[in-house]
């Protein structure tokens, strides 16, 4: 009934239980954004940058720093160690913010911190856009000016207003402004300068606000309306000059215009506006999903124009990675009892394992829901490898139970000698798997705590089957044999055993295999042995020469590519080869999206795109579409752009956040000595070839920009007696970059902008005009034109500046090594530092040799735990060295199958080497501790040896069969959880195709070698 009451539980729980794609686990990273304003790249490095650095290098528990600053912005990315208070570490870094303020520029705005977050990625984007605009073309301008309208104030509004949703991030949107165009000609005659309609704009937009007079008995709320409110506001704005009355339209252009653009967003070639969903932290994927359904649908029927479409949807990979998951437990679970069945050549045997293994699925998702454990990518692949260790406990039981019932026991009497006999094994079987991964916790980093959940899986999961194989499962079998099933016919022997002998039983066809076997290796002893020994000095090899990597490769339908065109181009440049680019490559896309430019999102932890750099979501057909994808975008950049640099990432899901897979295999940092010049783009790019030429590998580095230097002739500033602020208000009303003062329109604010009709550098320093205080002949105000004091000269300079905790560097990124050991040993010995330069080599191919080091001192700290439990079951010291001789052969299976099928060394297949360890040695248990009983009945050693192997055989071989077909789903899968785990599954099942015949034939004939002289106990 307890059993029952826990199973009714399980169900329960199963369907409150949280589903979601990864671990819920808070990410050590904290990124400061800096804003700029118009202050360049090296400027802004050197006066905010690097003092906030500074500052931030006293944070606690700070593991590493990279800034990169460009013209007008900056971010500043914090890693801290895993474990820490992100919250604690928040408030440090904003405390250290504000130190950092006191010797920063007064016109800086301070930096924003932002505490990274797994709900920060959108679970999906919403692309809006007008429906009968073309694919590729222009589209209808003024048309999207009100569709950015409509979803600022109403569509955004909206679906915030959802409950599931936390936010909507927007950009591509269009803003209005109202621009100001004057008559330089009516303004030289009238002798109006820029300053005087500045002054009139500012002061006639002025909101006095309002005061209360009492009137009797009566109170009213009196407000001025001096505030300008529409563009005819503006246009019948009146002032005086010279004595003289003039109406602001009489001497400029007033006209509502769209804002100058700095980023732009298309999708499948439509001009579009992207929204990004952000869910609440504590509401489902599927909750969000209907509610984001059901709003899109009401939105299409109230606004038939408009096109609604959504891209990188993590819903859908969330349901299809878990559904597909949830198909290969289930499909585990047929496997399993067909083993059973084809093993026991029984139908109540099979049922009764299976009944049990059921009922210990379910009672241990009551512990996932007690301790607040979901189901995700990683739990439930613990559950799939936890299926295959849970149904050995009920063969184990259910063979011995059978055995003892051959023997002529009663069904009593062998349920309870059958159970009691192998508790003891079974226990220590249980512990030695569960010691290999409680300390896969202890893992530094993110690792360690995303696989805490796989953890938790196998061992709720072993400690629940051990359980119900030792108490509900004899129970199940004694009613299950001694009931009258209709599909069964009732035997004799369902309540009393039927005797057997060695004479009178017929062999089945594995018996004597695994005689015939056995035979062998003990007449070949010495050939054995040295086959064994071999494998030694293999395991290294394998060990050492496997190619190695973070986490395996998973292949993915989408891409992003990263575009900077290293030119200076303007944004309609940039969006005119965007398109072009989109329309090339449709024919090996199924959906794109594009951002070019500067984009408007808030939650964004990049640095922004400048006006020269595009980012390109695509999603093919299939997987094997990507690398043709690839080539195909590479040929067209070489032959229509030879400058623009390409890169490649995956598309921006919760396991790139968590991994960072797309981090450059090898860094090499160039710090610059104080003192010495910045380098030069040749001088880059020269190291550049020397490093290609010393590693085979071109690196990647920092692009140059090309810029235009004004200088200002300042002895004629003084002869005319011209300020540096009227000189800096004609350059920015010029390039129409003057904001005078904002428009309150009602619920909508639009910037007030004075320019000229002039867009080209050299035309407005040419023809933009300055009044001087000295007036001419005629007693007018003088005006000279701009390029008397501003004279243009190019330049270039990094377009990116890069800085980590020992300050400013320049990198050098190598992608795609397939060597990485060999290249980072002829950087290290080749490229050193001297006096001019310091020299550090990262990258991801250290915290990967990291990772696997402390692999390896998990797989050692596991195997002495394994000794220790088995040290204390045997009561013996030299019987647990007998049993662990086979882990070092499963891992060299394990290596080599991997190498075989070209899969890596990775942090799944190392966890997948490290559980076969735990696996494979509990066939050794389950033969040794029969062999031990049997040679305490006073049966001689060669003897014991082969009935023990005779009675485990079934087990043993089911035992091993189970845990390979329950992987097997995972290698026919294509979803991410089934990508992520599938180099696990070859691992163990490398190991367990090899260590099965080791258990059977080698470890028996150690066993020999050591105790052949000994008396029987």
């Amino acid at each position: 009934m307890a059993f029952l009451a826990l199973f009714i539980l399980g169900i329960i729980t199963y369907l409150n239980i949280p589903v979601s794609l990864l671990p819920n686990i808070p990410i050590p990273e904290i990124t400061v954004q800096v804003a700029g304003g118009n202050l360049s790249a090296r400027e802004l490095e050197n006066s905010v940058v690097a003092p906030i650095r500074q500052q931030l290098l006293q944070v606690a528990n700070l593991r590493d720093m990279h800034s990169e600053t460009r013209d007008g912005n900056a971010t500043v990315r914090l890693n801290f160690e895993y474990g820490v208070n992100t919250d604690l570490a928040f408030v440090e870094v904003n405390e250290k913010i504000d130190a950092a303020m006191n010797s920063l520029p007064r016109e800086i705005t301070r930096p924003r911190a932002v505490k990274a977050s797994a709900t920060d990625i959108p679970v999906f984007f919403l692309h809006i856009s007008v429906k009968n605009d073309q694919p590729y073309d222009a589209g209808d301008e003024s048309g999207f000016l009100n569709l950015s309208e409509l979803s600022r104030s109403m569509i955004k509004r909206r679906i915030e207003q959802l409950p599931q949703v936390a936010m909507v991030d927007m950009t591509g949107l269009v803003d209005k402004q109202i621009q100001i165009v004057p008559d330089d000609n009516l303004l030289e005659s009238a002798g109006i300068t820029l300053a005087d309609i500045t002054g009139v704009l500012q002061n006639n937009n002025i909101e006095p606000g309002t005061m209360i007079v009492n009137d009797g008995h009566y109170e009213y709320n009196i407000s001025f309306s001096a505030v300008v409110r529409t563009l005819e506001d503006v246009q019948d704005i009146y002032f005086k000059k010279n004595g003289r009355i003039y109406r602001l339209r009489d001497i400029a252009h007033i006209s509502l215009v769209s804002r100058q653009e700095e980023g732009i967003s298309f999708y499948n070639g439509k001009r579009a506006i992207t929204l990004g969903i952000i869910k609440q932290a504590d509401e489902t994927m599927a909750s969000l999903e209907d509610a984001m359904s059901h709003t899109i649908r009401n939105l299409q029927a109230q606004y038939p124009e408009i096109e609604f479409s959504r891209s990188q949807n993590q819903t859908e990979l969330l349901e299809y990675t878990i559904s597909n998951l949830q198909q290969n437990l289930i499909l585990a679970f047929l496997f399993v009892c067909l083993v059973s069945a084809l093993f026991m050549r029984d139908v109540k045997s099979p049922l009764i394992i299976g009944i049990s293994m059921f009922v210990s699925l379910i009672v241990s998702l009551l512990f996932f829901y007690t301790f607040h454990i979901s189901l995700n990518v990683v739990s439930l692949t613990g559950l799939i490898l936890a299926l295959g260790m849970m149904i050995d406990n009920s063969i184990i039981v259910t063979d011995n139970i059978g055995q003892h019932r051959r023997k002529g026991m009663g069904i009593d009497e062998a349920c309870i000698k059958g159970t009691n006999e192998v508790i003891a094994p079974m226990l220590s079987s249980a512990l030695t798997t569960i010691s290999v991964f409680i300390p896969l916790v202890f893992m530094s980093g993110i690792a360690g705590a995303v696989f805490f959940d796989q953890a938790f899986s196998v061992t709720v999961g072993l400690l629940v089957s051990y359980l119900t194989g030792i108490m509900l499962l004899p129970v199940l079998y004694k009613l299950v044999y001694t009931a009258k099933l209709p599909w069964v016919p009732v035997r004799r022997s369902a309540l009393r055993g039927t005797q057997e002998t060695v004479g009178t039983r017929k062999e089945s066809i594995p018996e004597r295999v695994y005689h015939r076997v056995a035979d062998w290796t003990f007449a070949n002893k010495a050939l054995t042995i040295t086959g064994v020994l071999l494998i030694f000095p293999l395991c290294v090899w394998c060990f050492f020469y496997i190619r190695k990597e973070k986490m395996p490769e998973i292949s993915q339908r989408e891409l992003m590519v990263s575009l900077e065109w290293n030119e200076n181009i303007h944004l309609k440049e940039n969006k005119q080869r965007s398109l072009s680019f989109l329309h090339h490559i449709q024919e090996y896309v199924e959906e794109n999206s594009a951002l070019i430019g500067r984009q408007q999102f808030v939650l964004n932890a990049k640095a922004g795109q400048t006006s020269s750099e595009s980012e390109f979501y695509l999603r093919t057909g299939q997987p094997d579409d990507i690398p043709r994808l690839k080539k195909a975008i590479d040929a067209y950049m070489q032959q229509r752009h030879p400058l623009a640099v390409v890169s490649y990432a995956p598309a921006g899901t919760l396991f790139e956040r968590i991994f960072a897979t797309a981090d450059a295999d090898l860094r090499l940092e160039y710090y610059p000595q104080t003192g010495q010049d910045a380098l030069s783009m040749d001088s880059i790019r020269a190291i550049q070839e020397q490093l290609r030429d010393l590693t085979g590998y071109y690196p990647k580095s920092v692009s140059f920009r090309k810029r235009v230097d004004l200088q200002i002739d300042e002895e004629k500033m003084l002869l005319y007696n011209v300020s540096y602020d009227h000189i800096y208000q004609a350059l920015r009303a010029g390039f129409k970059q003057e904001e005078v003062t904002t428009l309150r329109s009602y619920q909508q604010y639009l910037p007030i902008m004075i320019g000229q009709g002039n867009n080209e550098v050299s035309e407005v320093i040419g023809h933009t005009m300055i009044s001087v205080s000295e007036p001419n002949d005629d007693g007018r105000s003088r005006r000279l034109p701009l390029s008397t004091f501003v004279s243009a000269h190019p330049a270039e300079g990094m377009k990116t500046i890069v800085g980590g905790r020992n300050g400013e560097y320049i990198p050098f990124d190598f992608y795609d090594v397939q060597d990485p050991e060999h290249t980072q040993a002829v950087l290290y010995n080749n490229v050193t530092s001297n006096n001019e330069r310091d020299i550090r080599l990262s990258g991801s191919f250290f915290s990967n040799r990291q990772m696997l080091d402390e692999l390896v001192i998990i797989l050692a700290v596991s195997i002495l735990l394994m000794y220790f439990i088995l040290a204390a079951q045997f009561e013996s010291f030299l019987q647990p060295l007998v049993v662990l001789l086979e882990i070092p052969i499963a891992i060299t299976a394990a290596l080599g199958l991997l190498m075989l099928l070209g899969y890596s060394l990775n942090l799944m297949s190392a966890i997948g080497i490290i559980v076969t360890c735990g696996i494979i040695i509990n066939d050794s248990i389950l033969k040794l501790d029969m062999v031990n009983q049997l040679r305490r009945q006073g049966v001689e050693l060669i003897e014991a040896i082969h009935e023990a192997g005779r009675r485990r055989l079934n087990a043993i071989l089911m035992t091993s069969l189970t845990a390979i077909v329950c992987m097997v789903p995972l290698l026919f899968s294509h979803d991410m959880g089934s990508e992520m785990e599938k180099p696990l599954a070859i691992a163990t099942i490398g190991g367990m195709l090899v260590g099965t015949p080791i258990s059977l034939f080698v470890v028996p004939l150690v066993y020999w070698f050591i105790y052949r002289d000994e008396r029987n106990v």
